[in-house]
């Protein structure tokens, strides 16, 4: 490529139109190719123009006058009778003998076209070939046919060179050299050509590492001819034609593309094909144990390893485990004895308390750190060197804030400890319930540990269950009583509807545990609403409690309730009434007696009407006994209008109504009259 483009550079068609071509001689041609030959590491390199009949005799003048720039007498001055010289023309080889090329090549698309070897490089032992028609042997015709039909470089079959004694294959390729410069290299004129020489074995020499012993290379060219080399590191030998590899390294081939890449638009040029194969020879040297000794080895190390990081991972998973379980549990426990703001004001005093303590701490070890290695000292007692005992002495003492420590009885409070403000809030707008199983007492007596606690653990998580989907606030268990509050920690515009619809379904899942538990035992409900004052009461055990008069009087509700009633306060009735559940109300008859409050007027709370039923009536508790107090007044009659059913609890208010005793007809007079109306 460079070459051509030195010819064309030098001689090709100038702006002026003057044309050169084919009268083209380089003469500095061995200097410039000489350093070509050695890059390619190839055999000769020569330009050979192209000559057709109507410029045969001009070029062939030409070549006359120009035959002294080889330095060569045998070709300017003949010296016997079979010699040829520069001034005979263009020749061909018949039979082994060089005669005059009649110009013409039948089997060729350019049959009257011939490339004749010009300038050639090393002159020395090539300058037999200078004149030669390259187009009229076969093998060199068909390569030199596609360069000017494609205007691409190509490549010949596989060829015998004439100065070979011994069997060598060898190859040509030719490169076009074009009349002038195009934008387009395949749309110039192709007037000439540069033809390298080389052969295949000192391709496989450049081509292979030169450390490798016993690699078998056939080669194959599209033409259907085989050839086999056996490389031996630096040394390459000619096996003979043919593939001739051992057969049982067929699976271990490795195929190489060894031509030159041309335009897609091109077909049909001589391409070559490397396979290459291992040999005994490759196997002997390169298969070894030492490889499955060292790898097994270096396997060993790494199970060993990874079997020690994955015990140590395993370890720290361990603890990282245990850790997290019961900082999960510490964590549960926490959320559980207080909400989450209050929590977080108590994380936040402590903090407060504990930094201060702790720099201070930290700048006392510092400085005797300091002092230590000015001194030459380099220890530190125990308890200067353990800052982290300060947080947990802080943490111990926050919490445990009133409580005398167990080993000192007089303990007092310390300014210092007193100086945090305490956790505590006035809500002014909540509503809270009690209840409490009847006769718990005495049936817990008659039963074991395991049947009282499995009780109280099924009746209690349902109560759990309802207060999460209502978004009730669990205040705590006494025993069997369950206390929940609505309107803190967060403020709630409807805390009484929303712990009333609570309580009714804490109701039904009495029944449903009686069922499952075969349990005699009904509950009470009690609900009040009020101002309550709440916070974390600190201490040996703190707890986050309520303090009040509402949390007295809903405790009075409930000790003062039924058995299976919901007995709500005057004070959460109104509520109720403002917030839609005034269907919900039955006055009830007596009042209630509580101690510390006096007399009290109370309401039962009930089921809405669409799910009331008869016996949701009968379960309305009578307190009076007089015929009179249950004549219809305006306020009873309100409470009757109320009770009634659907007609599919008619054959259960009926039912329940009879049953009373004589001394209340007057009552089932009332109530069935007041359902016929509805």
């Amino acid at each position: 490529q460079t070459f051509s483009a030195m010819y064309t550079s030098r001689y090709g068609d100038d702006q002026s139109g003057i044309r050169t071509w084919p009268n083209a001689t380089m003469p500095d041609f061995q200097e410039q190719a000489s350093g070509q030959l050695e890059l390619a590491d190839s055999r000769a390199l020569s330009f050979n123009p192209v000559i057709t009949d109507k410029n045969r005799v001009e070029w062939e003048a030409h070549a006359t006058e120009s035959a002294y720039i080889f330095e060569e007498e045998n070709l300017v001055k003949r010296q016997n009778n079979e010699s040829r010289i520069v001034a005979d023309g263009i020749f061909r080889a018949v039979s082994g003998e060089r005669v005059d090329d009649p110009g013409l090549s039948p089997q060729s698309l350019y049959n009257t076209t011939m490339v004749p070897v010009w300038q050639i490089a090393p002159i020395e032992g090539n300058a037999g070939a200078v004149m030669f028609n390259l187009h009229a042997e076969p093998n060199r015709q068909r390569a030199l046919d596609d360069t000017l039909t494609y205007n691409v470089p190509t490549l010949t079959a596989a060829i015998q060179l004439v100065q070979d004694t011994e069997e060598r294959p060898s190859s040509i390729l030719f490169y076009p050299v074009r009349a002038s410069f195009h934008d387009d290299p395949s749309a110039g004129e192709v007037v000439g050509s540069i033809s390298i020489v080389f052969s295949w074995d000192n391709v496989l020499i450049s081509l292979l590492p030169d450390y490798l012993t016993g690699i078998i290379c056939v080669l194959e060219d599209s033409i259907g001819q085989e050839f086999t080399y056996y490389v031996a590191g630096e040394e390459v030998n000619y096996m003979g034609k043919g593939d001739l590899h051992d057969s049982a390294y067929d699976d271990m081939v490795h195929r190489v593309n060894a031509t030159i890449e041309s335009p897609e638009y091109v077909d049909n040029l001589i391409t070559y094909h490397l396979r290459i194969y291992p040999s005994k020879e490759f196997e002997d040297n390169y298969v070894t144990n030492r490889a499955v000794i060292f790898t097994c080895g270096a396997v060993l190390i790494f199970v060993c390893t990874a079997a020690l990081f994955l015990l140590y991972d395993y370890l720290v998973r361990r603890r990282q485990s245990k850790l997290a379980a019961f900082a999960e549990r510490t964590s549960r426990i926490v959320n559980s004895m207080f909400p989450a703001a209050f929590r977080d004001r108590l994380f936040q005093q402590h903090d407060n308390q504990v930094k201060p303590k702790l720099e201070k701490r930290t700048s006392i070890i510092s400085a005797i750190t300091n002092a230590s290695s000015i001194e030459g000292k380099t220890h530190l007692s125990e308890k200067d060197s353990r800052p982290q005992e300060i947080v947990y002495k802080s943490m111990n003492k926050f919490l445990r804030r009133t409580a005398p420590e167990p080993s000192n009885p007089d303990h007092n409070l310390s300014s210092n400890e007193i100086a945090d403000a305490p956790i505590a809030d006035l809500f002014t707008d909540t509503s809270i319930m009690f209840c409490d199983l009847v006769g718990f007492t005495a049936w817990s007596s008659s039963h074991t540990p395991n049947e009282v606690f499995r009780l109280l653990e099924t009746l209690f998580w349902e109560f759990d269950q309802l207060a999460a989907k209502y978004k009730i606030f669990k205040l705590g268990t006494i025993g069997d009583c369950y206390i929940a509050v609505t309107g803190l920690p967060q403020p709630m515009d409807n805390h009484a509807s929303a712990l009333a619809e609570f309580t009714i379904e804490c109701k039904k899942k009495v029944k449903e545990v009686q069922i499952s538990h075969s349990m005699n035992l009904d509950m009470r409900f009690g609900i009040h609403s009020g101002a309550v004052v709440a916070g974390i009461l600190r201490g040996q055990k703190s707890r986050f409690e309520l303090f009040g008069d509402t949390i007295n009087t809903a405790s009075r509700m409930e000790s003062t309730s039924q058995p299976n009633c919901i007995q709500v306060s005057k004070d959460t009735a109104d509520l109720l009434r403002a917030e839609g559940m005034e269907d919900c109300l039955v006055p009830r008859e007596d009042r209630v007696h509580a101690k510390g409050k006096g007399k009290l007027s109370t309401f039962w709370l009930v089921e809405p009407i669409e799910n009331f039923t008869g016996a949701d009536i009968a379960a309305v508790p009578v307190a009076s006994s007089n015929k009179q107090d249950l004549q219809p007044t305006e306020e009873s009659s309100a409470t009757i209008e109320i009770s009634q059913s659907p007609k599919n609890g008619e054959q259960a208010l009926f039912h329940s109504v009879s049953s009373l005793e004589d001394d209340l007809e007057g009552a089932e007079d009332c109530l069935l009259s007041a359902l016929q109306e509805h």
